[in-house]
């Protein structure tokens, strides 16, 4: 029943052109989502080998000048979702970090990241506070990787999550913190197939910008479920 109600509200949306709007409050009002929490040790990496040139890609880093869209500079990046382009913009003003891959300048996908190296006032990330996530010195968060519908397939996400962890272990990271929603099939697969260390699950509700959220603590031997934490963030971003 209420599968049925969402894509009727969905599909009314779309008719008189408010369907941003529907995504949009899809993503800002939400009940009993379940996120996963994860982790990843950088001493156990996956060797890229060729295998961003086999893909006919590279792995670059988003700076300020490479996003000015001068598109006479060689080194400037063509973003062709100005809605990206205009998160990367935020997030480097925020001071956080990103890698993207290429296909001649075009932007296939990208990925974040920030840690206390950052000296950010509060929490390094929103995020962090309700995932429960205390990052140390030598310990990033990587968030919001987003791939261009039409570029999705052929691992691409895997490549461009892969070699940012590798860039990530450069800069001098021990280990990487994340998180996927359950229901993401996708994410799972790539967090999987790299590798990451599932932490924990947590129930999440998000009212615009108000989060309540629930720990769950499951013994892994026997799957039990032997305690419960739970939480509130207010939080804009």
């Amino acid at each position: 029943m209420l599968n049925r109600l969402t894509a009727r509200v969905k599909h009314i949306l779309k008719t008189i052109k408010l369907d941003i709007v529907y995504y949009y409050l899809r993503e800002m009002i939400y009940i009993n989502r379940v996120a996963v929490a994860v982790e990843k040790d950088l001493s156990s990496l996956i060797p890229l080998k060729d295998s961003l040139e086999q893909a006919g890609v590279k792995l670059v880093a988003v700076t300020p000048d490479s996003i000015m869209q001068d598109a006479k500079k060689e080194q400037s990046l063509i973003f062709t979702d100005e809605d990206r382009r205009k998160s990367a913009v935020h997030y480097l003003n925020e001071g956080y970090q990103g890698f993207a891959v290429v296909r001649e300048r075009e932007v296939c996908g990208d990925i974040w990241y920030t840690s206390a190296r950052n000296n950010r006032k509060g929490p390094i990330h929103p995020d962090v506070e309700w995932l429960g996530i205390q990052c140390g010195e030598n310990e990033a968060y990587a968030f919001d990787m987003y791939l261009q519908p039409d570029k999705r397939g052929n691992n691409l996400a895997n490549l461009l999550h892969n070699g940012a962890l590798h860039e990530i272990k450069k800069n001098g990271f021990a280990r990487v913190f994340g998180y996927y929603w359950a229901k993401n099939i996708p994410a799972l697969w790539v967090h999987r197939t790299l590798r990451y260390k599932e932490l924990r699950r947590i129930k999440v509700t998000r009212l615009f910008f108000i989060y309540f959220h629930i720990d769950e603590v499951v013994d892994k031997t026997s799957g039990t479920l032997f305690a419960k934490r739970y939480g509130f963030n207010f939080t804009f971003r």
